[in-house]
């Protein structure tokens, strides 16, 4: 009992009395402050419970999905572990109430770099593509780009058709399997296609993509968004 005073006082002076305000105060706040609140607290307590020391909140960040409804929050918390202090990303997620946290950078290793966030770079592969624009499967060529947390991810049939889509967001967790091999789960934030002529900057939806050797060999993408979803499956040989 005395531990979950100790978490409550913490949190409490952590992220400002108004996280943890009176329902009479809570009913003069805005539902997106109140949802943002909310995420703080969620991420904060996640980041501890990874033994993260939460120094402090940097942002918070509302994600909207169609129609601009408000589906969840990015929040960045500074934190410090193993005698190191550096700046984690967390995401909120209003349905399931599950906050996630991702870059978090490897300690002691001496070089600053990171065990979950890629190196900036391109990597491309070509394959067949389904779905979107993509009906019945089409030869397509893939591109993703990495820069930090972000990521972009294009498909584009050869031409004279060129059917083309694009996805844009936040990667959320890298696993590595050797180098120049590893698979991205990301978090889409916008798409466009050749098929609507429209960059949609409010969509949501997540796309999980593998690399081998350098050169793209798989996605999955799915979102909020109707005829976005598609899959890409490489070529063994390029």
């Amino acid at each position: 009992m005395l531990k979950q005073i100790q978490l409550s006082l913490g949190l409490a002076a952590l992220l400002g009395a108004g996280s943890l305000a009176s329902p009479h105060a809570m009913a003069q706040i805005s539902s997106e402050e109140f949802q943002m609140g909310r995420a703080r607290e969620a991420c904060a307590t996640q980041a501890q419970q990874q033994l993260l020391t939460v120094n402090n909140v940097v942002s918070t960040t509302p994600v909207t999905g169609s129609g601009g409804r408000m589906i969840g929050s990015e929040v960045i918390l500074n934190v410090s572990r193993g005698g190191e202090t550096y700046d984690v990303r967390c995401s909120f997620d209003n349905a399931t109430r599950t906050a996630t946290i991702a870059s978090i950078p490897s300690t002691g290793s001496g070089s600053g770099t990171t065990a979950s966030r890629p190196a900036s770079g391109t990597f491309q592969g070509r394959g067949v593509a389904h779905g979107a624009t993509f009906t019945r499967g089409r030869t397509a060529n893939v591109a993703l780009t990495i820069e930090g947390d972000n990521f972009g991810l294009e498909l584009a049939e050869p031409a004279p058709t060129g059917a083309r889509v694009q996805y844009r967001g936040v990667i959320m967790r890298r696993s590595d399997d050797a180098a120049n091999s590893f698979t991205l789960r990301t978090r889409v934030r916008s798409f466009n296609s050749s098929g609507n002529l429209r960059v949609l900057n409010t969509t949501t939806g997540t796309c999980q993509i593998e690399v081998f050797d350098a050169r793209v060999i798989s996605s999955n993408c799915n979102t909020a968004t109707s005829d976005s979803s598609t899959r890409f499956l490489g070529l063994e040989q390029f």
